[in-house]
C-alpha cells in the first residue's frame, strides 16, 4: 500500500515561484502559522500592556532602557505624550504633560541609550520635538536639552561616545554629529541642605546646580552630618553608613536622607557632588571652531540617495542608509580624517526603522527598486573581506507589500519586518523570518514600532494607542486568530493519475481547538474534508504535555505559564475522483493551541498516465 508522509516543515512561505514548483515542507500561502522544522503551529495572541486607550492613533516610539541595576524600562510615546510602563501599578505614567508638544503630536520619535560615570542615560528627539535627556534612575523626570546654538532636532543616535542626528526639517540628507563628549563637570562640596535639631531624622532639600542652569543633571552624590555619611548608589538611592537611608533624583536635584540617629542641634548636614551640562563638550555640543578641532562637533554632507533614514555600525564603520542609496562613513580612531562616501547605489531603506544593526550583520528593506523589494542584510561576504547585501528573500515575491512604514526588530530566532498590505493605510502584516531554518512566515500583527522587554516581544501598534506583547497566550481578546496555510501542489511522488483513501493527521491540540482540513485537486476549489477537534476521542487526554504560552524560537520566553495541550492522531476518509496534484489547507475555528507535526496521505491508488479530466 503507497503512502506519502511529510514531517519536515522547514521550508515556510515560497511565493517567487509557483505552487507545483515550491516543494516539501513548503508553502504557497500562509497567515499565523510558525513553521518550525518539525511541525506547524498557530502562532500564539497578543496581551495589551496597561490601561486600553480607545480610538484611533499609533504608538510613535517605543523603547527599552536600563538602570545601573539592570533593571529594564519601556518607554513609548504617542500623540504628544511621552510614558513609561511602570511594574508595580502596571500601567503607563506619563512624563510631564504633553512634553512632546503640538508640533510633534504624532511624530515617530527615536530612542538612543547612553551610560558614562555620569549615569545610565535615554535620550529622545524627533524633528518637531525638543531633545530630550532622561536619568534612568528617575523615570518619571526629564530634561529639555534643545539649545539653537548647540544642538539640533531630529533623528538620533549616539556611537562611541559622540551623538548622530540627521533627518533635521531644514536639512534632510546631512549627518550631524556632536562632540566626543569631554565628560566635563563640575563639583560643588559642602552644599547646605538641612539643620539638625536633635529630634528629626528626615530631610528633604533641592540640590542648587539646577537653578544655575535647566540642562544641568547631577551624579556622584555624597552627604553627611559628620557622624553618617550617605554615598550614592547610582540608581536614585543614598545609603548611609551607619543604617541609613536616602534617595536622589539626579535630574531635579531632589535629595531626601533619613539618618539612623537624628542629627545633633544646629549640625549642618552638607552635600558633596558633581553636575554636568550635555550641551558643554557633551553629547547635546555640535559644535565646532572656525578651524575644527578633533573631538568637536562635525558636519557631513550625503546630498545624493533622498532623504537620511538611519545609521548603523558594522565593523566599525557606519553606514549611512538613505531612501535609494547607502553612504559608508569612516572615522578615524582620532577624529582627524574620515572618508564619507556613496557605497552602494541601489540599496536603501523606506522608512527609518526598515533596518535593524545585528550580530550578523545589518538587516533591511529595501526597496529602491519598488517593482521588486527585498529583504536584505549588510554583512561580510563569505571567505572574504568586503561588506556586501545579501538578499534572503529570494523565495519571496513582495510585490504585493508596502513598506513605507516599515519597521525591522531581532528577537530571539527571528528577523521580523512589518509592513503593510496594499489595501490598508497603516502596517498590517508582520513577515517572520527564521534564521536557524532561513523560513518565512506572515503574521497579521499591526505594529508601528517594536522594543524588547525582559525576554518578551512588545509592539506599538500601528492604528490605535496601544502597547501589547505579541506571542502571548491563545487568543486575542477572546477572537479566533484569522489563519490559514496552503501547501505546495504536490504529486505525492507519482506522476500519473492516482485516488487517496485515508489522510492522517498528527499533531499536539488543546481540547478547545480545532482545525478544518481543505483539499484541493489539479488547482480545483478547495473542499472540506474533515476536522480535527481538541475533544474527539483520537486525542491522547491521558498524557498531556506542557506547552509554553509565549514560545517562539527556540526556548520559552516571558514567564513560567504554560498550556495544557494533548497529543492527537486523526485520520480522515476521503473520496475523490482521479487527479494528479493536490494541495492541503489547514484553518484553525477556535481558541486554544494547535500543532501538526505529521501529514499522511495513506492508500493510494495508482491509476493510468493521463491528465487530469478536466483538462482532457
Amino acid at each position: 500500500m503507497l503512502e506519502k508522509i511529510f514531517e519536515n516543515f522547514n521550508r515556510g512561505l515560497i511565493t517567487r515561484v509557483e505552487a507545483k514548483s515550491i516543494g516539501d515542507g513548503s508553502a504557497s500561502d500562509i497567515l499565523n502559522w510558525l513553521p518550525l522544522g518539525d511541525k506547524i503551529e498557530l502562532r500564539r495572541g497578543m496581551l495589551l500592556i496597561g490601561s486600553e486607550q480607545t480610538g484611533s492613533g499609533k504608538v510613535t516610539g517605543l523603547h527599552t532602557t536600563r538602570t545601573v541595576n539592570n533593571v529594564e524600562i519601556t518607554y513609548r510615546t504617542r500623540g504628544k505624550k511621552i510614558e513609561y510602563y511602570d511594574t508595580t501599578t502596571e500601567d503607563w505614567i506619563e512624563v510631564g504633560t504633553n512634553q512632546l508638544g503640538d508640533d510633534a503630536d504624532g511624530e515617530d520619535v527615536s530612542f538612543t541609550d547612553y551610560t558614562t560615570n555620569h549615569g545610565y542615560q535615554m535620550w529622545l528627539c524627533s524633528p518637531n520635538s525638543s531633545l530630550y535627556k532622561i536619568m534612568t534612575a528617575n523615570p518619571g523626570s526629564i530634561t529639555d536639552m534643545y539649545n539653537s546654538t548647540k544642538n539640533y532636532k531630529g533623528k538620533i543616535q549616539i556611537i562611541l561616545n559622540r551623538m548622530f542626528l540627521w533627518n533635521r526639517n531644514k536639512d534632510k540628507a546631512a549627518v550631524y554629529g556632536s562632540h566626543i563628549d569631554e565628560l566635563n563637570n563640575t563639583t560643588v562640596t559642602a552644599e547646605n541642605v538641612g539643620t539638625g535639631d536633635g529630634t528629626t531624622k528626615t530631610f528633604s532639600e533641592t540640590l542648587d546646580f539646577k537653578a544655575g542652569g535647566s540642562r544641568r543633571t547631577c551624579f556622584g552624590i555624597t552627604a553627611t552630618d559628620g557622624t553618617e555619611t550617605f554615598t550614592d548608589n547610582y540608581d536614585g538611592t543614598l545609603t548611609g553608613s551607619l543604617g541609613g537611608s536616602g534617595t536622589i533624583n539626579y535630574t531635579t536635584g531632589a535629595i531626601s536622607l533619613t539618618f539612623n540617629t537624628a542629627p545633633a542641634n544646629l549640625q549642618a548636614i552638607t552635600s558633596d557632588y558633581q553636575w554636568e551640562d550635555s550641551t558643554d563638550g557633551g553629547v547635546a555640543d555640535f559644535s565646532f571652531s572656525a578651524t575644527r578641532l578633533a573631538g568637536e562637533g562635525i558636519l557631513f554632507r550625503q546630498d545624493v540617495g533622498g532623504n537620511m533614514q538611519n545609521i548603523f555600525t558594522y565593523a566599525d564603520i557606519q553606514y549611512c542608509i538613505h531612501q535609494f542609496k547607502t553612504w559608508r562613513l569612516n572615522i578615524t580612531v582620532d577624529d582627524t580624517d574620515a572618508t564619507n562616501r556613496v557605497y552602494r547605489e541601489l540599496a536603501g531603506i523606506p522608512n527609518w526603522r526598515a533596518a535593524i544593526a545585528t550580530g550578523d550583520g545589518v538587516y533591511f528593506i529595501d526597496d529602491s527598486d519598488i517593482s521588486d523589494p527585498r529583504f536584505r542584510v549588510l554583512q561580510v561576504e563569505a571567505g572574504g573581506e568586503s561588506v556586501i547585501p545579501v538578499d534572503i528573500s529570494v523565495n519571496l515575491d513582495l510585490g504585493d507589500y508596502r513598506f513605507d512604514q516599515g519597521a525591522v526588530c531581532e528577537f530571539s530566532d527571528y528577523l521580523i519586518f512589518a509592513c503593510r498590505t496594499t489595501s490598508n493605510t497603516i502596517n498590517d502584516r508582520l513577515f517572520v523570518y527564521n534564521k536557524v531554518w532561513k523560513n518565512y512566515t506572515i503574521l497579521d500583527y499591526r505594529v508601528n514600532c517594536f522594543a524588547v522587554n525582559n525576554g518578551e516581544l512588545w509592539a506599538g501598534d500601528s492604528g490605535t494607542d496601544n502597547v501589547y506583547k505579541l506571542f502571548s497566550g491563545v487568543d486575542d481578546d477572546d477572537s479566533n486568530v484569522d489563519n490559514l496555510f496552503t501547501s505546495d501542489l504536490g504529486n505525492l511522488d507519482a506522476e500519473r493519475l492516482k485516488k487517496v483513501k485515508r489522510l492522517i493527521l498528527q499533531g499536539e491540540i488543546q481540547v478547545d481547538q480545532s482545525y478544518d482540513v481543505y483539499l484541493s485537486f489539479d488547482n480545483s476549489t478547495f473542499i472540506n474534508v474533515g476536522t480535527v477537534d481538541g475533544d474527539g476521542s483520537y486525542v491522547d487526554k491521558s498524557n498531556p504535555v506542557t506547552v509554553g504560552t509565549n514560545t517562539v524560537g527556540t526556548k520559552t520566553v516571558g514567564g513560567g505559564d504554560v498550556l495544557t495541550a494533548y497529543n492527537y492522531e486523526k485520520e480522515i476518509k476521503i473520496r475523490t475522483d482521479k487527479f494528479e496534484k493536490v494541495k492541503i489547507k489547514f484553518v484553525a475555528t477556535k481558541l486554544g493551541y494547535v500543532s501538526i507535526s505529521k501529514i499522511n496521505y495513506k492508500d493510494i491508488r495508482l491509476k493510468e498516465q493521463r491528465v487530469a479530466s478536466k483538462y482532457r
